[in-house]
């Protein structure tokens, strides 16, 4: 297996775990630690889907704007979920940058369900980018 599909392996495992952790986050009435997770389940899953071009960004805006510029201007991303992962990014600076912030169940709990589904578009795509480069891993292994 290649270093750059164990890297989209390894980013698609932790996209899971922080899934895993963000509900029980939210089971505790810690939301603000839910937003955090939510948002690092989607933005793990998201440099996967870089990496399948070789792409890297060294900063989180940097992995929105490759998204947009790599995926979405190209049509093979929905531009709908590209926008929810800009506002999750949004939603998480607030949780954890600005001290006025107050979240509850009620405007959390939006988030679960975009959330979700987002890992999971993304994850299709990969799917679908290695099963036109079957070369490039051994896709039964990729997904926990």
């Amino acid at each position: 297996m290649s270093k750059r599909s164990e890297a989209i392996r390894a980013r698609i495992k932790k996209s899971a775990e922080f899934m895993r952790e963000a509900n029980i986050l939210l089971q505790n009435r810690l939301y603000y630690g839910f937003i955090n997770r939510l948002y690092y389940s989607c933005f793990h899953v998201t440099k996967a889907l870089l990496l399948t071009r070789d792409l890297v960004s060294k900063t989180h805006s940097g992995t929105v704007t490759l998204l947009n510029q790599k995926f979405v201007r190209e049509n093979v991303f929905d531009a709908a979920q590209a926008a929810f992962f800009q506002e999750l990014m949004n939603e998480r600076i607030q949780s954890d940058y600005d001290e006025f912030m107050i979240f509850d169940e009620d405007s959390v709990t939006k988030f679960i369900e975009p959330s979700k589904l987002y890992v999971d578009y993304v994850i299709q795509i990969i799917e679908k980018y290695f099963e036109e480069n079957p070369d490039d891993i051994d896709k039964p292994s990729l997904f926990p």
